[in-house]
């Protein structure tokens, strides 16, 4: 059972929802009830039109400053419908008072929520890049302390595991579909985990990869395990209290609190951890053990269990949304590549646009001391790669939620910061979100010919 206090918490907010996905309904109630009350009390004025407060006014703002453009015009329809129908002679001049009105108050509405989504989008993609730098630091600092007690029987390090385990299918790609090879890495993730941190018996629950719900069911999910686990249904795996609680509080969950308080009676389970992968708000995945020594299973590996499922679970996002939209094959940086994706998608889905700004040069040292000097004069979200075709060097630099502006105020400081004067010498050009096939186009186009 979900918690009642998390229920209580979203209450408000499924309302909120509910009132802007039935608006339409909304509206017409609001003035269909007005209009109904007035023809009650005084049809012949049922806009309050000989009043001295503009009640219809005061309707009309709420309305199209919560809803927008479309409500504030449907609501000038029902309003217009009722002047022609009920006055001998149709009030034009107050009419257009609130026709006027309504396309301010519209105005105000689409910049307010404009500024605000901006905002919350580009704090979400700060808040992302921050949690992704600090899992890819734990893993590394994880790998540091692996290869200082293991040294002699196990030289490869943790990250380097992670990444031979997402390239060890890459021949097998080709042939299976998505979620197949999403399995393979996971069972391999689990034998990793067999090897470092003596975990015997395990499984991932996983998101299919064309799912996009924000809770895991039975019917978007898919199993890995090794080959020691026991097998349960995903209807028996959801339906476990840890496996619960860790889908409720997206948190790890243990047999025991912090404070090392078993379960309570009649809260048995058929595991000892559940820890789930949390990106963007969303569990995409949950690690289910099953069985570790006793001697292996405390706070210290658990943690760094949590963390590397963690990051694992974000190379694996990586690779999958870069083989289902990948606009710009042309350049080598998948970190690249998978950053302009990501935009791309805010992009299509809220309209806020990046922006890519080119460096197109014919002399490879130039190339070189260009891009060393930008890489120390970029800016942490900031994103440069180097792209070589066919002879011609392409300083590529990507900024994420900004504008041209931004672009060509970085050019001009980059311009001033160059000490040589023949470095100052290339051309450019700069590419929004719409403009992928343009910016691939632009570094292939024979200009040697």
């Amino acid at each position: 059972m979900r918690l009642n206090s998390i229920e209580e918490r979203t209450r408000v907010t499924r309302f909120l929802d509910s009132l802007h996905q039935y608006a339409y309904f909304e509206t017409f109630s609001i003035f269909a009830l007005f209009f109904g009350i007035r023809y009650l009390i005084n049809p012949q004025d049922i806009c309050m039109l000989d009043s001295k407060a503009s009640v219809l006014m005061i309707l009309l703002a709420v309305v199209t400053l919560f809803h927008g453009f479309e409500n504030g015009f449907l609501s000038l329809g029902m309003i217009s419908a009722s002047m022609w129908y009920f006055y001998p002679v149709f009030p034009y001049l107050d009419f257009l008072v609130l026709l006027m009105m309504a396309l301010i108050f519209s105005e105000f509405h689409y910049f307010w929520t404009t500024k605000i989504k901006a905002a919350e989008i580009q704090s979400a993609y700060k808040s992302v890049k921050l949690d992704e730098l600090s899992k890819a630091f734990y893993s590394l600092k994880i790998s540091h302390d692996q290869l200082e007690k293991n040294y002699v029987i196990k030289p490869m390090s943790i990250r380097n595991s992670i990444e031979k385990i997402i390239t060890l299918n890459k021949n097998s790609s080709e042939e299976s579909n998505i979620d197949q090879n999403n399995k393979h890495y996971y069972e391999n993730f689990l034998t990793m985990l067999a090897k470092s941190f003596s975990v015997v018996s395990a499984r991932v629950v996983y998101l299919k990869q064309d799912i996009q719900e924000k809770e895991l069911t039975p019917k978007n999910t898919l199993i890995a395990k090794n080959s020691t686990s026991k097998t349960y249904t995903i209807e028996e795996l959801l339906a476990d209290t840890l496996v619960d609680k860790a889908l409720t509080k997206k948190q790890p969950i243990y047999v025991s609190d912090d404070l090392g308080t078993p379960l309570q009676q009649g809260q048995g389970s058929n595991f000892i951890a559940v820890i789930p992968s949390v990106i963007d708000k969303k569990v995409i995945s949950l690690l289910i053990i099953d069985e570790m020594p006793f001697m292996s299973f405390n706070k210290e590996n658990l943690t760094s269990i949590a963390i590397l499922l963690e990051y694992f679970s974000l190379e694996i996002l990586e690779k999958n949304r870069l083989e289902l939209h990948d606009e710009i094959p042309i350049v080598a940086d998948k970190k690249f590549r998978y950053e302009y994706s990501r935009m791309q998608y805010l992009y299509q889905k809220f309209h806020v646009d990046s922006i890519l700004l080119v460096l197109r040069i014919d002399n490879e040292l130039q190339a070189l001391r260009i891009y060393e000097k930008i890489i120390k004069m970029l800016r942490s979200l900031d994103l440069v790669t180097l792209v070589e075709y066919e002879g011609l060097y392409y300083v590529t630099l990507f900024f994420p939620l900004h504008d041209k502006s931004a672009a060509l105020g970085y050019l001009n400081r980059l311009n001033n910061s160059l000490d040589e004067e023949k470095d100052k010498n290339f051309n450019y050009m700069t590419f929004n979100m719409k403009q992928s096939k343009l910016f691939n186009k632009y570094i292939t186009e024979d200009y040697n010919a």
